[in-house]
């Protein structure tokens, strides 16, 4: 056990080696100097963070309006089915690229080809009568013309005969006269007196004759134009043969349409968005096929707020953000901006008869055009739009 002598006379051995086993503190004021500059560092560094961090999204706050409440959309064209009957082919399927003219779906065709060919065989038939009526009447014109000519030929004839015989029969009469005066005065013999009178007879029924033959060929040429009257039947009857190939010729182009119908191609180019139905399915008017849009033609509908809408312009610049695309960004347009909030294109309106109310900011939609830059961009496709408001 150590006693308290053996360790009192370390004690003056310490003091003459000059020796301390307390070390030296930091005086209290150099201390608080350090922390408070530590302190100030740290806080200055903090603000320099949130000034560098902040002033872009302020800077955004006025000379942008954000839009999250956006999507792509295009031109989707829904194929429907114009006629009756079963799908007998459905070539493409979702996601298929197609050119104009790719068949997209075929209906069965059995009745409708024989339906055509048969309104195309009564079509001919038509056109064969047609042409014989035609024929007909030619024809018919043709002898009529003959025939009218040799009436008038034979009227003619028959009229200098006419002619002639009266002068025969002025000729006699005069003859005639001149004897009877002579043989009053016993100058003539009863021989000469009954040779004129025997002339005369003769050149009478030779006048009466003649125009009987005058008459008879004026009665020939009132037959020919009586004939003349068919050519207006046959008329009559082309003219109705015509009515009916028109009509003939309506059906037959409704044939073609209804079998034309039944072959459905794509009229641009674009991608399969949707099938509807499947290879043996009966079809009606109306039936929808396959849904499709083109790739090229897209833009954004989007809505925004109502406190934003007076800020933004047609025409304004915007920013875009595809979801489906991060680290991307595409430029655009305000090309169009709606006339009615979306609450009033509702399809369920929403009264307030309980008279509470809660009022609730509105959204109007706008439309913004984006150049996709060679991106294929999907209707659908959620994005974000940064509208410049600055200018």
């Amino acid at each position: 056990m150590t006693k308290m002598d053996e360790i009192k006379p370390a004690a003056p051995e310490a003091k003459e080696t000059g020796e301390t086993s307390v070390p030296d503190l930091p005086k209290p004021a150099a201390r608080r100097s350090r922390v408070k500059w530590t302190r100030l560092l740290v806080v200055a560094a903090v603000l320099g963070v949130v000034a560098w961090l902040g002033t872009p999204w302020i800077i955004a706050r006025f000379t942008q309006v954000h839009i999250n409440d956006a999507r792509i959309a295009a031109s989707v064209v829904t194929v429907s089915s114009e006629v009756a009957g079963r799908v007998t082919e459905l070539p493409v399927l979702v996601g298929d690229s197609v050119a104009a003219g790719t068949v997209l779906a075929s209906i069965d065709q059995e009745s409708s080809q024989p339906q055509l060919d048969a309104v195309i065989a009564k079509l001919a038939a038509t056109d064969a009568q047609l042409s014989e009526l035609e024929n007909r009447k030619g024809m018919l014109t043709e002898q009529l013309a003959a025939r009218r000519e040799a009436a008038n030929a034979g009227i003619a004839a028959a009229e200098a005969n006419h002619e002639a015989a009266l002068a025969v029969l002025q000729n006699t009469q005069t003859r005639h006269d001149r004897v009877v005066k002579l043989a009053e005065q016993n100058v003539s013999s009863q021989q000469s007196l009954d040779e004129v009178n025997a002339a005369l007879a003769t050149a009478t029924q030779q006048e009466r004759a003649a125009y009987a033959a005058t008459e008879a060929a004026r009665a020939d040429l009132a037959i020919v134009e009586a004939d003349a009257a068919q050519i207006a039947v046959l008329d009559s009857q082309i003219d109705s043969v015509r009515a009916g190939r028109v009509a003939i010729e309506a059906e037959r182009r409704l044939k073609e349409i209804d079998l034309a119908h039944r072959t459905i191609d794509a009229s641009f180019d674009g991608i399969v968005d949707a099938t509807f139905v499947d290879v043996g399915e009966y079809v009606t008017p109306g039936t929808r096929l396959v849904m499709y849009h083109a790739p090229e033609n897209v833009w954004i509908d989007a809505n925004v707020k109502e406190t934003e809408f007076s800020r933004l312009r047609v025409g304004s610049r915007a920013s875009i953000t595809v979801d489906a695309f991060p680290g991307r960004t595409f430029e655009g347009e305000v090309i169009g901006m709606g006339g009615a909030a979306t609450s009033q294109l509702a399809l369920l309106p929403s009264p307030n008869p309980s008279g509470n109310f809660t009022k609730v900011t509105q959204r109007l939609p706008i439309r913004v055009s984006i150049d996709a830059d060679g991106v294929e961009l999907r209707p659908g496709m959620m994005v974000e739009i940064y509208v410049d408001v600055a200018g």
